[in-house]
């Protein structure tokens, strides 16, 4: 899982247990007939939400500016400073959870060595699959990017969807989804399916960062192969927004 979505998913757990222990409260309160601590214990649990809404929105407002920058350098100082917490705190995969968004700043710069090199310090092996699949489709990026190889990046594309799904099916019986990245790499490389040109062109979003622009860059040729120029150079201008130093922003 991407740290930032770890981080999400940290965080509601921590406001579910929160609200849990708020409500047990309250009903305690109400049973011996203490109304006056309710209003209370109902601020404390609001502004304990606020709390946690605000540290992610700050933490994603900072690497979405941290895009800004001319190089890399600092957003993946942040992801390799979130690495030595993660050790620190004996959470799993950490290794794996940071090569990747380290892996893709440097991609989205163009440098490409340096994103192989992040994925490379990696025991990919030992790594649970959901990794696995992200290291798949960002090689298949840099193929795209770099070369402009899109048979080898719809190769690792299907690989990293065979893949996935082959654990979904074994875990839960289900086909499981893939994330926005790979549906922008499979749009990019030219598949034209519906379900990814609606998940990709719905990422777009007015956010910067990463996703935004590359889902913005793929949008981009998307609209190109179909002759509609001034589409595509709207998506072009929506790539530059989302992320100014973005390699494939300037040229479809």
């Amino acid at each position: 899982m991407p740290p930032g979505k770890k981080q999400l998913v940290l965080a509601g757990v921590a406001a579910g247990l929160f609200m849990c222990v708020t409500l047990t409260g309250i009903a305690v309160n109400v049973g011996r007939g203490n109304y006056i601590a309710i209003p209370l214990v109902l601020l404390a649990l609001v502004l304990a939400i606020l709390s946690i809404w605000l540290g992610i929105w700050l933490n994603r407002r900072r690497i979405q500016m941290m895009f800004r920058h001319p190089t890399p350098d600092r957003l993946i100082e942040h992801y390799h400073a979130t690495l030595l917490q993660a050790r620190a705190r004996r959470i799993p995969d950490a290794e794996a959870a940071a090569a990747c968004p380290s892996a893709l700043a440097a991609a989205v710069y163009g440098q490409f060595d340096r994103a192989r090199e992040e994925l490379a310090a990696v025991d990919w092996e030992k790594s649970p699959v959901m990794y696995r699949v992200h290291r798949l489709d960002l090689l298949a990026l840099i193929a795209l990017l770099e070369k402009k190889d899109s048979a080898t990046a719809m190769r690792l594309a299907k690989e990293a969807e065979d893949l996935a799904r082959t654990e979904a099916l074994a875990q839960s019986g289900r086909p499981g989804g893939l994330p926005i990245l790979h549906h922008a790499i499979l749009v990019a490389a030219g598949d034209s399916g519906v379900e990814s040109v609606e998940r990709t062109q719905r990422a777009v979003g007015k956010n910067t960062g990463a996703i935004p622009a590359l889902c913005a860059w793929a949008m981009s040729l998307y609209f190109d192969r179909s002759g509609q120029a001034a589409e595509a150079a709207r998506y072009r201008s929506r790539a530059k927004e989302a992320a100014p130093h973005f390699v494939g922003s300037g040229s479809p």
